[in-house]
């Protein structure tokens, strides 16, 4: 190096550097211990450096999450690795998806750069398959298949119904509604048209949840633990209650299909302040309240994670492919979004706006 380059060196503030860099940047050590930070990362994980530095990440993210399987890679392998679709959460409990790069910088320190994707991939999605996801188009296929067997089950449910008593009692009257409901939903499906108007209320999501769980746990996920873990401070949202049973009800049969004795967990939440700008728009989604439906299962393979909510697409042997697709044509509907991540554990995020009484 000549001196005019070891001269030029010198003038160059690196932290100035750093900092104007857009992408996050971390540095670690072997023990997860946290020494420079940019504002770019900052901003990510929502927090001031004053209160990052020497915090240790397993202060703020789960033991098993995948990047500390990734640095542990990087230490023992002595090369830079790049794991795609890392899910971890900021300071404030949100979710967050990102890609992350990890390269040595010394013996002891890692250096982690943070590329998020997840909100842009979510709106990207809602807006390409808004066209595929037509319930008119899956109308007379659905309607096909679960209107011919109702009655029959109903009918048989009320027969039960007039010879026990007690708990008994009560499930075959929870057959008997459920059949109307999807009787209901079957009716309506076969009808439908892509400018229909779902029939909103004002409803507490835990009641729906509850409900799912019941029939869950009384039917395809009786061998399965279910952990429900409820913000009880949640405000209510304004849905279509019909609907939204029909899309917990899929997820949770798609968590206890993926481990039958495995252990589901149901977890709602309030992330404040969290809104979401839409691409070309001035305008933002507030979709502060979240459900989650996380399992221990094997996971979702690779083949089909990109195509997850198209009709049609599925894993198991005589799936349909249509539920998910149909899950995240509702919540579209009620002005939401799904998300799924997929690592060790499957989860799948509904963001959904709250009731706002505008009289």
């Amino acid at each position: 190096m000549n001196s005019q380059e070891i001269n030029q060196a010198k003038s160059l503030n690196y932290s100035q550097l750093l900092n104007n860099i857009p992408s996050a940047i971390l540095l670690v050590d072997k023990d997860y211990y946290i020494s420079f930070i940019n504002y770019s990362a900052e901003v990510l994980l929502g927090e001031s450096s004053k209160i990052i530095l020497s915090n240790n990440l397993k202060n703020f993210l789960s033991t098993d999450n995948q990047l500390f399987s990734l640095i542990e890679q990087v230490i023992k392998q002595k090369y830079n690795a790049t794991q795609f679709n890392i899910t971890i959460n900021d300071f404030n409990k949100r979710n967050l998806i990102v890609d992350v790069e990890a390269g040595i910088y010394d013996d002891d320190h890692i250096i982690l750069c943070f590329h998020k994707r997840a909100i842009a991939e979510q709106i990207e999605r809602s807006i390409v398959y808004k066209n595929i996801h037509s319930v008119s188009g899956l109308s007379s296929l659905m309607a096909h298949e679960i209107k011919n067997p109702l009655s029959g089950i109903k009918g048989a449910a009320q027969l039960l119904s007039d010879v026990v008593d007690g708990e008994d009692k009560d499930l075959t009257s929870l057959i008997i509604d459920e059949v109307d409901r999807i009787e209901d939903l079957a009716s309506r499906v076969n009808s439908i048209s892509d400018s229909n108007i779902v029939n909103r209320t004002v409803v507490n999501i835990h009641d729906i949840l509850r409900r799912v769980n019941k029939l869950a746990k009384n039917s395809f996920a009786e061998n399965c633990n279910i952990i429900e873990l409820y913000d009880p401070s949640l405000p209510e949202i304004y849905g279509d209650i019909n609907s939204l049973i029909q899309v917990f009800l899929n997820l949770i049969k798609n968590a206890a299909e993926a481990k039958p004795n495995g252990e589901i967990l149901i977890k709602t939440g309030y992330r404040h302040g969290f809104n979401i700008k839409v691409s070309g728009s001035n305008n933002k989604l507030k979709l502060p309240i979240y459900v989650q439906v996380i399992d221990n299962g094997p996971g979702i393979p690779d083949s089909i994670k990109n195509h997850l909510f198209e009709p049609f697409v599925s894993s198991k042997h005589r799936g349909s492919g249509l539920g998910l697709s149909i899950v995240s044509s509702i919540i579209e509907e009620h002005g939401g979004i799904i998300e799924v991540n997929s690592t060790k554990n499957t989860v799948f995020t509904i963001l959904l706006p709250q009731y706002e009484n505008k009289r």
